[in-house]
C-alpha cells in the first residue's frame, strides 16, 4: 500500500498521471524528511468519542477507541515501531500474544476470553444442536428400552429428538447463530452447531433413531433406541439433536455472536470511535498544512446540517455518497482535527492506495460435478447450473468487455471518475456508464472477470469461468484508491439492484490493521445487510502469523486464501492468528498457475499476472489467455460458486451462503484454521445444499474437538537490534517441547523508509534457513519480514536480520518477536507401550481431529469399521463431501454415517470401497480389512492410475498369492507410499482387520503426501 494522505486535490485523476507521479515523488521525499530526518515535536491523542487532541508528547496515543483491532504482533511491530501506542486497557480491542482477547467484530466488546460467560444458571436450553459431546467419569453404562445393560467406552446417538443432562459440571455451546443472553436464571441458544458437556452425572435420550455402543473390547452393537439412560459417561456423541435441556449446570460458556449489538462502552454510537493510524501519524506533525484527502465516516447518513458543519470548519467541498454514510473530503490538518470532535463522526480515514492481491481448478473445486449433476439439472428445468439470473460485480481495475469470452456477459461497465478535485461544493460520485472496455492499464480486473463468468469461447470451453451463465457488472476503480473503491460500493448500493447484483468480488487489500470503523468495512457491512455477498481475497503477504488482509477479517465477508495444484497452501497466501475465530480465511481455492483472460492491455509481471506459461497454453490460446498467481484469483472462483448457489436458491442470505461454504468445504488436515479456514472450496456440495436443504453437509465438524488436544500460544519472545548496511544482527530464541508452529517477525519504521531488511533462521544444529525477501511497502504493516517454522525441534534457534545494501541504506533498528504454539494431549492410558513413531502418528491424528479417543484410551488394537474408515477418508484424506437424494445403501439410516459413506463412494476418481455396489448393504459396522483400506487410501490419494499400471508387476510380500491380481498394484503403491505396511515377517495380511493404530499411521502418511 502506498499511503498518500498529503496528495493535493488535483492529483487523483488518471488523466493527470504525470502530475500524480510528481506529487507522489514529492510526498515520498516529504515523508522521509518528516519521519526520518527529525523527531516529531508534537503528538496526537485519539480518545474515543472525544476526538483528536494535539499533545506535547511525541507519537500517537489511542485511548478508549472502539473497533480498532490490534493483534499482539501488530501492537508491537506495526504500532510501536511507527510511534503509535494503542492502549489495550483503555478500549482498543487487542487480540493475540499480549493476552487480551476480545471477539465480537461487529463493534461489540465483551468481557472474557473469546466468550461470554454465565455462571450458576438455573437452567440452560439449547435447541437445534447439530452435535453434542458428553465426557466425564470412566466407563459408560447403557440401559436400553428392553432393560438390558451394556458396559461401553463409547456411545453415539443419531438424530435424537431430546437430550436431558442433569447435574452437569459444565456446558459449552459453540457456533451459535442466535442472540446470546447471559444471566443467573438461564441461557437459551438457538441454532447451535455443537454442545460439549463435561462431568455429566446422567444423560437421558428419548426418541433417538439409532444408538451404537462401542464396548471396552472393541465390539460395536446396536441397542433399542426408544429410551436410553447413560450414567458415568466417558464419551458420548449425539448428532443432529433437535433439543437439549441442561439443568443444574455449574457453568455455561457461549461464544460471542457476531450479529449481536451489546457493548461495554457507554459512549458507543456517538462521537469518534477510531481514526486511521497512518492519518494520525500525519496529523501529529504541527508544521505541515498541506491538503489531505480523507474519508469522514458518520454514525448515520450525513445530513445537510452535517454539510453545513463541514463548511463552517472550512471544508469547501467533497464527495457525498448516495448510500454510504460517509463523505470524501480534501481538508487541512487543523480542519480534520476539528472534524474529529463532532459527535456525528464515527471515524476518519486517509485516502490510501490499495493493492491487488494478485486448467485444473474446476476439477479441484467440484465445478465440473455441478454441471454434470443430474439432480441439479432436473431441478433447474433441464439446464445445467451456470449462474444464470445472477450478476457479479467486479470492483477492480476494470473489465475488457471486448474480449470474446465476455461477449454478452457484461450488463454494465462503469468507469468511476474523481470528483473531489473538480469544483468547490459537495457533489455526488460521477460514473461513466456503458463503456466497452474499462480495463485499459493493467488487465487485472479482466482476468478476475474471466474466472467468474468467462464463456471459454476461445478455448472450446477449456478455460470457462466457474459460472459462465452469470452476468458481470464492471466497476473500474482505476488505481484502487480508497475513494474510488468507496464510490464503487456506493454504486452497488444505489444502482446494483437494477442488474440483480448479488455478489461483489474484491481482490485488493491494504497494509493496515482491522478496524470496524474503516470505511471499507462499514461499506461491506451495509452491502451484506442489503443481501449482497462480499468476497475478499485473503492477501499475498505470506507465511507468518497476522498477515491476513484486514478487509478479509470482517466476519460478514467471505475471505479466500490460495492453494496450489497439488492441494498445498500457497506460500504467499496470507494467514490469520492461531486459534482465532475472527482472524482466519473463510475457505481456500486454487491460486497458483491459474489461467484466465488476457485483456488487450494485460501487463505481465504486474498485479499477479505472471509471464504466460507456454506449457499450459497452446500458441493458439496465448492471444486470449494468460496465467496468474495470487489470492486475487482464488477469490473470484468462490464468487462464481456463490453465483451457482444463488441460481439454485435465490433466497439464500449472505450469512447462509457463508455457512454452507464452510460446512461443505473439503477438510485440509495438514493445515490449521488460521491458514485455510474451513478448507478447500467444494462447489458441488455447496450447490447441492443450496438446492436441497435436506442434504446438509458438514454436521460432523461440530463434534470433532472432544478435548483430545489443547493448544497454547506462549507469551511472545521479543528481540531488538540494529543492522548496518551489508551487516546483520542475531537474536537467540527458545523453542519449547511439543511446538507445532513458531512464527518469527521483524518490523522497522517509520513507514517511509528506504532500508530493506531480510530475515533468516538458524536451527539448533547451526543450519541456516533463508526466508524469501518479501517486498516492503510504505504502510503501517508494510515494513516487516516473516518466517514460519512447522514442527520445530526444541532448543535454541537464532533469528538473523540482514540489512541489504542499497543506494539509501542506513543503520536500521528493528523490533522482532517469536510466537510459539504448542500442543498438550489428554492423558491416554494405553499408548505408552507403543513405539515413538506409532505414538507420533496417533497424536497427529488426535491434534488434527481426524480421529478421537475412547475416553481415556485410544484403543490402538481395535478394529476400524468400514464406516469409520469412510469417515477418516473424508476428514483426513481430502475426499469431498457428497449426499444423494436418497441413500445408496440399505443399511444407511443415519445422516451422519451416510455423509461419510456416500462421499467415499462418490469420490471424483471413483468409489473408494471396492465390491460394494449401490442398492445393497454397505456393511457399515463390519471391520475394514487391510486390502480394502489399501485400495481406498490409494484411490483417495489420486493414485489409481499408478496402482492399476502396476498390477502385473511382482509384489514383494510373502502372501502375494492371497491378493487378487487386479489389486496387487494397489498394495504395491500403498506400501511404497507408506499408507499400509507389511508386518515384520514380510506378510501383508490382506484379510486382517485394519487397526486404529494402522489407520493413524495411514492418515499421517497421507498427510505427508500433500505436505
Amino acid at each position: 500500500m502506498a499511503y498518500k494522505p498529503g496528495d493535493r486535490n488535483d492529483s487523483l485523476t488518471m488523466t493527470r498521471a504525470h502530475t500524480y507521479k510528481q506529487a507522489q515523488q514529492l510526498l515520498a521525499l516529504a515523508l522521509i524528511f518528516l519521519l526520518v530526518a527529525g523527531p516529531v515535536i508534537a503528538g496526537v491523542t485519539v480518545t474515543g468519542a472525544d476526538g483528536v487532541t494535539v499533545t506535547g508528547a511525541d507519537g500517537v496515543n489511542y485511548v478508549r477507541t472502539s473497533g480498532l483491532t490490534v493483534t499482539g504482533a501488530d501492537n508491537l511491530l506495526a504500532f510501536k515501531v511507527n510511534g503509535i501506542s494503542p492502549l489495550a486497557a483503555d478500549g482498543v480491542t487487542v487480540t493475540g500474544a499480549d493476552g487480551v482477547t476480545v471477539t465480537g467484530a461487529d463493534g461489540s466488546t465483551y468481557l472474557g476470553t473469546n466468550r461470554v460467560t454465565a455462571t450458576n444458571p438455573d437452567g440452560v436450553t439449547v435447541t437445534g444442536a447439530d452435535g453434542v459431546t458428553v465426557t466425564g467419569a470412566d466407563g459408560v453404562t447403557v440401559t436400553g428400552a428392553d432393560g438390558k445393560s451394556y458396559r461401553a467406552d463409547s456411545v453415539t446417538f443419531r438424530r435424537g429428538n431430546g437430550v436431558t443432562v442433569t447435574g452437569a459440571d459444565g456446558v459449552t455451546v459453540t457456533g451459535a447463530d442466535g442472540t446470546a443472553k447471559m444471566g443467573s436464571d438461564g441461557v437459551t441458544v438457538t441454532g447451535a452447531d455443537g454442545v460439549t458437556v463435561t462431568g455429566a452425572d446422567g444423560v437421558t435420550v428419548t426418541g433417538a433413531d439409532g444408538v451404537t455402543v462401542t464396548g471396552a473390547d472393541g465390539q460395536i452393537f446396536s441397542i433399542a433406541p426408544n429410551g436410553v439412560t447413560v450414567t458415568g459417561a466417558d464419551m458420548i456423541s449425539m448428532l443432529k439433536v433437535n433439543g437439549v435441556t441442561v439443568t443444574g449446570a455449574d457453568n455455561v460458556t457461549i461464544p460471542v455472536s457476531y450479529g449481536s449489538t451489546a457493548s461495554t462502552r457507554t459512549d458507543a454510537g456517538r462521537g469518534l470511535q477510531s481514526i486511521d493510524p497512518e492519518l494520525a501519524l500525519w496529523l501529529s506533525d504541527p508544521t505541515d498544512d498541506s491538503n489531505i484527502n480523507a474519508v469522514v465516516v458518520y454514525h448515520q447518513m450525513p445530513t445537510d446540517a452535517d454539510i453545513s458543519e463541514l463548511q463552517r470548519i472550512g471544508v469547501l467541498g467533497g464527495t457525498r455518497y448516495n448510500a454510504l454514510p460517509m463523505i470524501a473530503i480534501t481538508a487541512k490538518r487543523t480542519d480534520i482535527i476539528e472534524i474529529s470532535h463532532l459527535s456525528t463522526v464515527r471515524s476518519i480515514y486517509g485516502n490510501r492506495t490499495l493493492k491487488s492481491t494478485a486448467d485444473t481448478r474446476t476439477s479441484a473445486i467440484g465445478v465440473d460435478r455441478v454441471r454434470a449433476d443430474a439432480d441439479l439439472t432436473r431441478k433447474n428445468l433441464g439446464l445445467p447450473l451456470s449462474g444464470r439470473g445472477t450478476t457479479v460485480a467486479v470492483l477492480d481495475t476494470g473489465v475488457d468487455g471486448t474480449h470474446n469470452d465476455l461477449s454478452g456477459h457484461v450488463v454494465q461497465n462503469v468507469k468511476i471518475a474523481d470528483t473531489q478535485s473538480l469544483s468547490v461544493g459537495f457533489t455526488r460520485p460521477v460514473y461513466v456508464e456503458g463503456l466497452q472496455n474499462t480495463d485499459q492499464v493493467y488487465g487485472h480486473g479482466t482476468f478476475v472477470a474471466g474466472l467468474i463468468a468467462g464463456s471459454g469461447l476461445q478455448s472450446n470451453g477449456k478455460y470457462a469461468g466457474v459460472a459462465p451463465g452469470a452476468k458481470l457488472l464492471g466497476l473500474s476503480a482505476g488505481d484502487l484508491t480508497l475513494s474510488f473503491v468507496l464510490s464503487g460500493f456506493d454504486y452497488l448500493l444505489s444502482s446494483g439492484a437494477r442488474y440483480n447484483t448479488r455478489i461483489v468480488n474484491c481482490s485488493f487489500s491494504a497494509e493496515t490493521v482491522f478496524d470496524l470503523n474503516d470505511p471499507v468495512n462499514v461499506a461491506t457491512k451495509i452491502l451484506t445487510e442489503r443481501g449482497i455477498n462480499v468476497v475478499f481475497s485473503a492477501g499475498n503477504t505470506g507465511e507468518g502469523l497476522h498477515s491476513l488482509n484486514p478487509y478479509a477479517v470482517a466476519p460478514w465477508v467471505v475471505s479466500v486464501g490460495a492453494i496450489d495444484g497439488q492441494g498445498r497452501l500457497a506460500d504467499f497466501s496470507s494467514r490469520g492468528d492461531f486459534g482465532s475465530d475472527l482472524f482466519r480465511p473463510t475457505i481456500v481455492a486454487p491460486g497458483v498457475d491459474v489461467v484466465s483472460l488476457r485483456s488487450t492491455v494485460s501487463v505481465e509481471g504486474v498485479n499477479g499476472l505472471v509471464v504466460a506459461d507456454t506449457t499450459q497454453l497452446a500458441p493458439s490460446e496465448l492471444p486470449y489467455y494468460t496465467t496468474g498467481r495470487g489470492t486475487s484469483f482464488s477469490a473470484p472462483q468462490v464468487a462464481g460458486a456463490i453465483a451457482l448457489m444463488l441460481e439454485a436458491n435465490p433466497q439464500l442470505t449472505p450469512a447462509e451462503v457463508r455457512d454452507i461454504l464452510q460446512r461443505s468445504a473439503t477438510a485440509l488436515p495438514n493445515y490449521y484454521q488460521h491458514e485455510v479456514g474451513a478448507g478447500l472450496l467444494n462447489a458441488h456440495a455447496a450447490v447441492l445444499e443450496a438446492a436441497f436443504s435436506a442434504r446438509r453437509m458438514g454436521v460432523w465438524r461440530a463434534t470433532l474437538d472432544r478435548g483430545q488436544a489443547q493448544f497454547f500460544t506462549d507469551p511472545a519472545q521479543q528481540f531488538n537490534g540494529t543492522a548496518t548496511p551489508g551487516g546483520s544482527s542475531d537474536a537467540s530464541l527458545n523453542v519449547p517441547q511439543n511446538a507445532l508452529l513458531a512464527s518469527m517477525e521483524v518490523a522497522w519504521g517509520p513507514m517511509a523508509n528506504a532500508n530493506d531488511l531480510s530475515l533468516s533462521v538458524i536451527d539448533t544444529v547451526g543450519k541456516r534457513r533463508d526466508v524469501p525477501n518479501a517486498p516492503n511497502s510504505a504502510g503501517l504493516t508494510g515494513r516487516r519480514e516473516r518466517a514460519l517454522l512447522r514442527m520445530p525441534s526444541a532448543g535454541t534457534w537464532r533469528a538473523r536480520v540482514n540489512n541489504l545494501i542499497g543506494p539509501m541504506a542506513t543503520a536500521q533498528s528493528f523490533t522482532g518477536i517469536m510466537e510459539v504454539t504448542r500442543v498438550e494431549y489428554a492423558p491416554l492410558a494405553d499408548v505408552d507401550g507403543l513405539s515413538p513413531d506409532a505414538r507420533s502418528d496417533i497424536y497427529q491424528a488426535l491434534r488434527t481431529f481426524v480421529m478421537t479417543p475412547y475416553g481415556k484410551n485410544f484403543r490402538p488394537a481395535f478394529a476400524v469399521t468400514r464406516a469409520e474408515l469412510a469417515a477418516a477418508l473424508v476428514m483426513g484424506a481430502r475426499v469431498p463431501q457428497y449426499l444423494p437424494a436418497s441413500p445408496s445403501y440399505t443399511d444407511l439410516t443415519d445422516a451422519g454415517m451416510s455423509l461419510f459413506v456416500e462421499s467415499a463412494q462418490a469420490a471424483p476418481g471413483g468409489a473408494l470401497f471396492i465390491n460394494t455396489p449401490a442398492g445393497g448393504a454397505f456393511r457399515s459396522l463390519e471391520a475394514a480389512d487391510r486390502l480394502t483400506a489399501a485400495v481406498a487410501l490409494v484411490r483417495a490419494a489420486g493414485l489409481r492410475a499408478e496402482a492399476e499400471a502396476k498390477n502385473s508387476a511382482p509384489l514383494l510380500v510373502t502372501d502375494a498369492s492371497a491378493i487378487p491380481a487386479n489389486l496387487r498394484g494397489y498394495v504395491a503403491v500403498a506400501m511404497a507410499r507408506g499408507l499400509v505396511i507389511a508386518d515384520g515377517g514380510g506378510s501383508f495380511r490382506p484379510r486382517s482387520a485394519l487397526t486404529r493404530a494402522e489407520l493413524a499411521h495411514a492418515l499421517a502418511s497421507f498427510s505427508r503426501l500433500g505436505a
